[in-house]
């Protein structure tokens, strides 16, 4: 363990980004204790964890997985913990990016808080979570998405569980799940959910070299709502702010009930519904946080064109049509589901 990096952490000195990268491989190590990492822990909680310490954990984590980076991906992946049931549509935006030739390789886990994660989702259409970088690699290639499901393939994480649930308070690790895809995209589209400020992650999106948006919707749901005003931080060169009316894109607002279910089969249903256009809200709420990573990947300057483009896929069937390729299912399976 370096002690000159502990002993700075205790006295409540911040650290540099490779200082953090350091410490957390070494936390993770069997060397470790787990009073140390409980120390650590909450000497960061106390101090006040800074985006350069939040930046280096997140890239030690990283360094962990059997995945390592593929060039030219989009991720887009919330937060979680908003409490609101909404349809899986960090999940289905991911797939209509991907109809259009985005290359995604999202991140994502099941659910801990809600009804139904993103892992959720693809594994009822028959999705594989089982991959090596080859497998990856491949997949990017041939359909332009892949899923790292984060509990297989980010086996830091482990390391820190026990010692996770016995403290009394969130710690660093809450706030890493966006940050650590092993592969490593070069765009992220971040929603962060109510009581996470979403700074944070623009700026270790800039630290990072990264580019991209952070959402944060005004009712709190960690995507762009379209049933409230939702904040948008965009990071290129620079980091820029601006705020999203849901009607002036999607024509309307529309109650949060309309995008939101209360059973995991409701909200399957939805998401299906909603990818394939039958249900409007639903197509909506996909299209507008497609958007973001339309606009990232240089297919439109705005997000009313943006949206555009994302509607016209999902009503050409295009949306579907990759649900199809990347899933094993057939349509009475999905029907009966």
């Amino acid at each position: 363990m370096n002690t000159e990096i502990l002993v700075k952490v205790i006295q409540g000195i911040d650290l540099s980004h490779e200082e953090s990268t350091t410490l957390v491989k070494e936390l993770t190590s069997s060397s470790a204790s787990d009073a140390t990492r409980a120390s650590v822990l909450t000497s960061l909680f106390i101090k006040g964890e800074t985006y350069e310490e939040i930046s280096g954990f997140s890239k030690g984590i990283k360094q962990f997985s059997p995945l390592t980076r593929i060039p030219g991906l989009t991720d887009i992946v919330g937060t979680g913990g908003d409490g609101k049931n909404t349809i899986n549509v960090s999940t289905a935006a991911s797939i209509l990016c991907a109809s259009l030739g985005i290359k995604i390789g999202k991140h994502g886990n099941r659910s801990i808080t809600g009804l139904m994660g993103s892992a959720d989702f693809l594994e009822k259409i028959g999705y594989s979570f089982s991959k090596n970088q080859k497998i990856a690699e491949d997949d990017i290639a041939a359909k332009s998405f892949s899923f790292v499901l984060a509990p297989m393939h980010n086996s830091a994480f482990s390391a820190f569980s026990t010692v996770r649930k016995k403290l009394q308070f969130r710690t660093i690790f809450n706030l890493l799940g966006p940050l650590t895809n092993p592969l490593d995209p070069d765009k992220i589209i971040i929603g962060a959910s109510s009581g996470i400020d979403p700074m944070i992650y623009a700026n270790v999106l800039r630290i990072q070299g990264k580019t991209g948006y952070v959402v944060s919707a005004k009712d709190g749901t960690d995507e762009i709502s379209i049933s409230s005003p939702t904040r948008i931080i965009r990071v290129s060169d620079a980091i820029t702010e601006s705020e999203l009316i849901p009607e002036r894109i999607a024509g309307r607002q529309y109650d949060p009930e309309s995008v939101s279910g209360s059973s995991k089969r409701e909200i399957f249903q939805k998401t299906m519904d909603g990818l394939a256009g039958k249900d409007e809200a639903c197509s909506k709420f996909i299209a507008i946080n497609a958007a973001p990573a339309i606009i990232s990947n240089g297919l439109a300057n705005d997000f009313g064109s943006a949206f555009n483009i994302a509607m016209k896929a999902v009503l050409a069937g295009k949306a579907m049509q990759k649900l199809t390729e990347i899933g094993n299912f057939n349509e009475v399976e999905i029907n009966g589901a």
